[in-house]
């Protein structure tokens, strides 16, 4: 089975790291790292070229689960010094181990690459096999739990969603176990829908990587064919540790939101209940975290067209106080943001948040605000805000993972939350969130 390649003119791969370098036009590299297994096969289709092979293994150091660092390239795995200037090939490349890979070509000629050619017609990957998936034994046993938890709590009409966020998707990473672990709760319970709370991605790579891996995970969570609705994070604008390669607004909106605004609502009449999606980030203005004019104003519209009946739920990467956020000591908007929220505070059953990278419920506003920590496996405890809680993280158990299932009974102004993986259930009732 032939697997499409992906390729670049003018990117290099450094035989010293096997990290990528532009500005080199006598070059065409693969951006993206490929997962090869034992006989797989790169093979020369033309001849006027050579290429040379950069393998990774799958191993994942401890330093990116528990310290506050991120993979350069996005990627856990560890370089095994193979490249050189002098390991270009014409001949068959075959896999003798499970690795990941990406390729560098030349032209025999020497001369540059004019950004048209098409890697495929030039280099073949061919899978020998296609692996079997089969649903890791702890994964079954958690959403075994898990589900049971929910169909015992779950009341008639209920709503049932999967909210997970800061996925911060990495090469080798545990995105793969996280989507399959949504993919069959969803067919043990049944989501109304799922909410993704910003972050994405790391935002260090250029804009096509980014927008491939946003693209698989988002496709991934489609796959239970429900709605899937998102807000932008911090890291979504692909800004971080410099990187010039950014998206703007709209470019963020058609790709996370599939929307043409940055904030938006969603109503379930049925059930007298609105959910609020707002944006809070701007690479641009001096206060970059926040809410800006434009976005408390629609709010503001939004609540005062919710009818008294109606129950609201607002959901943001960022908290709607600088209190409960590490990296800004001031959010733009913020007393603004508040005076709105507080007047409006008997319709908001909750505001819920990702980005801080821990759990924290918050009763001192006049609604709760509920801060959810990363799915990703991560676990660092620096640049935490006081009290945050960051569970304890292992690959290859349930703590792995950590996402929740979100229960919403309006009749009863109650919502519950079952936890999947690492950290605790809670509960919202009478106004007030409480760890189970």
């Amino acid at each position: 089975m032939k697997q499409s390649l992906t390729g670049l003119a003018g990117l290099k791969i450094r035989a010293g790291d096997g990290l990528q370098e532009p500005g080199h036009p006598e070059m065409l590299s693969t951006p993206l790292f490929y997962l090869a297994q034992p006989g797989d096969r790169l093979q020369l289709i033309d001849p006027e070229y050579k290429f040379n092979v950069a393998t990774y293994e799958a191993e994942v150091q401890d330093r990116w689960i528990y310290t506050y660092d991120y993979a350069p390239d996005e990627s856990w795995t560890v370089y095994r010094q193979d490249l050189s200037g002098n390991s270009y090939r014409q001949d068959d490349y075959i896999f003798s181990e499970r690795v990941y890979f990406r390729v560098c070509l030349r032209k025999m000629n020497g001369t540059d690459f004019n950004g048209f050619e098409d890697v495929n017609h030039i280099l073949s990957f061919e899978k020998n096999t296609t692996p079997l998936t089969q649903m890791k034994p702890w994964i079954r046993n958690e959403v075994e739990r898990v589900s049971k938890r929910v169909m015992d709590l779950r009341e008639k009409d209920e709503l049932c969603f999967a909210l997970l966020t800061d996925t911060h998707y990495t090469v080798n990473g545990t995105w793969d176990d996280t989507s399959a672990s949504i993919q069959q709760l969803h067919k043990e319970i049944g989501f109304d829908g799922i909410i993704h709370l910003g972050d994405f991605t790391d935002g260090m790579t250029t804009r096509e990587v980014s927008r491939y891996y946003v693209e698989q995970v988002l496709g991934d969570l489609k796959k239970c064919e429900v709605p899937v609705w998102t807000v932008l994070g911090n890291h979504d604008t692909n800004y971080f540790k410099n990187n010039p390669d950014r998206f703007s607004l709209q470019e963020q909106c058609e790709l996370y939101l599939g929307r043409d605004e940055p904030r938006y609502s969603i109503d379930f009449a049925a059930n007298r209940l609105r959910f609020i999606f707002l944006d809070s980030f701007d690479p641009e203005e001096t206060l970059r975290y926040g809410y800006n004019t434009a976005c408390i104003q629609w709010l503001k519209e939004q609540l005062e067209g919710t009818p008294d009946d109606w129950r609201v739920m607002i959901f943001s990467h960022l908290t709607p106080v600088s209190r409960l956020q590490y990296w800004a000591k001031e959010m733009r908007g913020e007393h603004e943001l508040m005076e709105l929220l507080s007047n409006h505070a008997a319709k908001i059953l909750t505001f819920i948040n990702g980005h801080n990278h821990g759990d924290y419920l918050d009763n001192e506003e006049g609604f709760p605000i509920i801060s959810l920590v990363n799915s990703k496996c991560e676990a660092f405890t620096e640049y935490k805000p006081e009290g945050f809680i960051t569970p304890d993280r292992k690959l290859g158990e349930p703590s792995q993972e950590a996402f929740d299932i979100m229960l919403v009974n309006t009749r009863k102004k109650q919502l519950r939350y079952v936890r999947f993986g690492a950290g605790k259930d809670k509960i919202v009732t009478d106004g007030r969130a409480e760890w189970l």
